[in-house]
């Protein structure tokens, strides 16, 4: 799940994405005034999966089971590393973080797939280590190393980081609700958005079809034909 920004008649507002993976994949984008995590959780409603997210607090209100973006982690060790580039334990301490997660991968993409059980160590082991990782400068008194941020968003996600080794074809990033995102951010930067309630509407609907359509890879003309066809009285 992801959002990004919508005008309405020169409103601000939020559209919300959710996409599902697999032959049977959905994308569903959602228009809102509002930008609260109050609507993540309406949206999901009974959802039983695990949501895939960035690590925007409006998404902590969701009460069920979370994998965090190691893309938007890794993005910001990145810069960290770049921004104390002279600072040897900071740069120490951002690539042990990388380094949980390059072994994660490693150890899901080797020649011998890993049993359940294998996977409930390695991802207790992980979360362990990220925990260890993120005490090291997330107290008070370490509110002005540079770690800090980080350190406490490892111990405020633990649960959270890990979920894809666990899981097997969870993904370890939100890439793919971004991506949906991309089309409609495209569009706003062109037209700026949509003058009237129906006019978002019709654009969350034709933007659900054609990207539930293309996810699942599908011919978009055919199955648009199809659908129109199927709306026609019969005679």
């Amino acid at each position: 799940m992801d959002e990004t920004g919508w005008r309405e008649d020169g409103q601000n507002g939020c559209v919300w994405g959710l996409t599902t993976l697999g032959p049977q994949a959905v994308r569903y984008y959602h228009y809102d005034h509002s930008h609260a995590g109050a609507v993540a959780t309406t949206l999901l409603g009974d959802f039983a999966g695990h949501l895939s997210t960035d690590f925007s607090g409006v998404y902590n209100a969701y009460s069920g089971k979370h994998q965090r973006c190691w893309t938007h982690l890794l993005r910001d060790l990145h810069d960290l590393k770049k921004a104390q580039a002279d600072n040897a334990e900071v740069r120490a301490w951002a690539k042990d973080v990388r380094a949980l997660y390059d072994e994660a991968q490693a150890a899901l993409h080797g020649p011998t797939p890993l049993r359940q059980p294998q996977r409930e160590r390695l991802y207790r082991q992980l979360e362990d280590r990220a925990h260890i990782l993120g005490l090291a400068h997330a107290g008070p008194a370490n509110k002005e190393h540079p770690c800090h941020a980080l350190c406490q968003r490892l111990l405020r996600h633990q649960g959270e980081l890990f979920q894809f080794v666990r899981v097997p074809e969870l993904s370890a990033t939100n890439n793919a609700a971004e991506r949906m995102l991309r089309p409609l951010v495209i569009t706003r930067k062109i037209s700026g958005g949509s003058r009237t309630p129906a006019g978002t509407a019709t654009r969350m609907a034709l933007s659900t079809l054609f990207g539930t359509w293309t996810a699942r890879g599908l011919n978009t003309f055919h199955a648009c034909l199809s659908l129109l066809h199927s709306a026609l009285p019969q005679i």
